[in-house]
């Protein structure tokens, strides 16, 4: 499979280098434009093998899958420009752009050919650069075995999970926000450390194993957290002073409404 990326910026970098590090796809079968030289030459130099425009027509030139990923408002001008160079009996389209529905998507790509295109809308995090995101898949117009492929090429990516276009919201709010969400705990937790009396790199450092602990006992127990959490709470106990202290301020109320706006 030969892929191009239409936007370089952040998340569409990140695949970009995710991608060539893993084992699939050859990084000289990936190609990624952007508007300027600049945001370019990042791409270049995480991986040098990747090749690179500006030119977004001769870019989809001989792609197996398109993948756009550029800013919501500017999806319809982009997929406009290029979109006559499309031959849907061969090439299938993917979106990372936020919000953005099948239903937008085909009559943005509608180029007169009476062809349906074969269509991924896909969410993943920023840690898909390091093969650690949560990846959210929905398919239409796709076949199995396109399906299969594409959710193969994101598995080296992190994790995938295929859903029905209906979740893609939520999929959004939990894993793609939810990273800035999960660093948001972490955050606080660095900074109360240094409340307590300890630099900030070693709050950090602290943090940080706390929470690989934490991860790991929930993967090698195959619990969940609330198991693990009654396993180190007493009544009474330091720690579960700490929790109420948590919920008496709206931890909990707090993480469902973040979840519930970023629908």
């Amino acid at each position: 499979m030969k892929i191009t990326i239409i936007g370089g910026g952040n998340m569409g970098g990140a695949i970009a280098v995710g991608t060539a590090a893993g084992g699939r796809i050859a990084p000289d079968g990936i190609t990624v434009t952007a508007k300027t030289e600049k945001t370019l030459e990042k791409i270049r130099c995480a991986d040098a093998r990747i090749r690179t425009t500006t030119d977004n027509r001769e870019a989809v030139r001989g792609a197996d899958l398109i993948v756009v990923a550029v800013k919501p408002w500017l999806a319809e001008e982009v997929i406009a420009s290029f979109r006559d160079l499309l031959d849907y009996r061969r090439q299938a389209v993917a979106s990372v752009v936020a919000g953005l529905s099948f239903d937008r998507l085909d009559a943005m790509l509608d180029n007169g050919s009476g062809i349906p295109p074969a269509m991924f809308r896909i969410i993943p995090n920023t840690a898909v650069s390091l093969g650690e995101s949560v990846t959210f898949i929905a398919a239409r117009g796709a076949s199995e075995a396109l399906l299969a492929e594409v959710v193969s090429l994101f598995d080296e990516l992190g994790r995938t999970f295929v859903v029905e276009e209906a979740m893609m919201a939520a999929g959004t709010s939990l894993a793609s926000c939810g990273i800035a969400f999960a660093l948001k705990y972490l955050d606080a937790a660095i900074r109360g450390g240094q409340a307590l009396g300890f630099d900030e790199k070693e709050a950090r450092r602290i943090v940080m194993q706390t929470m690989q602990g934490a991860l790991s006992l929930l993967e090698r127990n195959g619990t969940m957290p609330r198991t693990e959490i009654d396993k180190v709470t007493t009544p009474g106990g330091l720690t579960l002073k700490g929790l109420d202290a948590m919920n008496e301020k709206g931890f909990d109320e707090a993480v469902f409404a973040g979840l519930d706006r970023s629908r």
